[in-house]
């Protein structure tokens, strides 16, 4: 088994990166930077914004029959700006496209090529509850979130068009501690109306830590599921 996992160099990604490490599986990391040192860890540095280095991105090297299965895990996202919509910029939009859409729709794709159907065991993406809810200033994370769940949806019934097996799963793991809810802490209420609610969050330890998310989203991932059961998941 080996798992390719975005956004490994802080939060979710990392947790998981280290929790399957620990486990003796392999990890290929692909991030901008990276913190982890481990014989069975590949860093495979990439900005997911930036579409030259995503289509540039090489795995067939790291990875040997011997590894198979594949899974893969979209988690890296990002939540940009956190205005209202008439105070953003293009530049806003394109990278939240990139990073919460683009990249992990065109690793699925990505994957499944170059590995094929029969050597990619599981496909889960990280989604979020603002996937399913209209959130103020946070527009485009739940539009893109959003888009993700769907395109999950169409793929998993492509796959099944096929009469393959591999399994696609978009998981929303709560609210985590992790660097993005810095982030929205810091917006500050005049630029997010929901400010408060996530500063009483963390004030209350109500925030799952990273490591929590690795744990359930394994047992998640390792528990048998029904083709009606759907695709999209909270954990």
């Amino acid at each position: 088994m080996i798992y390719i996992i975005t956004g490994t160099s802080s939060g979710i990604g990392k947790a998981l990166a280290q929790f399957y490490l620990n486990k003796g599986e392999k990890v290929i990391g692909i991030s901008r930077n990276n913190s982890i040192t481990d014989d069975n860890f590949t860093h495979v540095a990439c900005d997911l914004s930036d579409k030259n280095q995503l289509y540039d991105i090489a795995l067939l090297d790291h990875v040997s029959k011997e590894d198979f299965p594949v899974r893969l895990i979209n988690n890296a996202g990002i939540i940009g700006e956190i205005k209202r919509t008439h105070e953003l910029t293009l530049t806003h939009y394109v990278d939240m496209a990139m990073v919460n859409l683009v990249a992990p729709q065109y690793l699925c794709s990505y994957v499944l090529s170059t590995f094929g159907f029969e050597n990619v065991d599981t496909i889960v993406n990280i989604s979020s509850g603002a996937a399913q809810r209209p959130v103020p200033s946070w527009g485009s994370y739940c539009a893109t979130k959003a888009a993700m769940d769907i395109f999950a949806e169409t793929l998993n019934e492509e796959i099944k068009e096929l009469g393959k097996s591999t399994k696609v799963f978009n998981i929303a793991p709560g609210v985590v501690d992790t660097e993005m809810q810095v982030t929205i802490r810091n917006s500050g209420a005049k630029n997010f109306s929901s400010h408060q609610n996530f500063v009483d969050l963390k004030e209350n330890n109500e925030l799952r830590t990273p490591q929590e998310v690795a744990v359930l989203l394994d047992a998640f991932i390792n528990e048998e599921h029904h083709d009606n059961e759907g695709v999209v998941f909270r954990i």
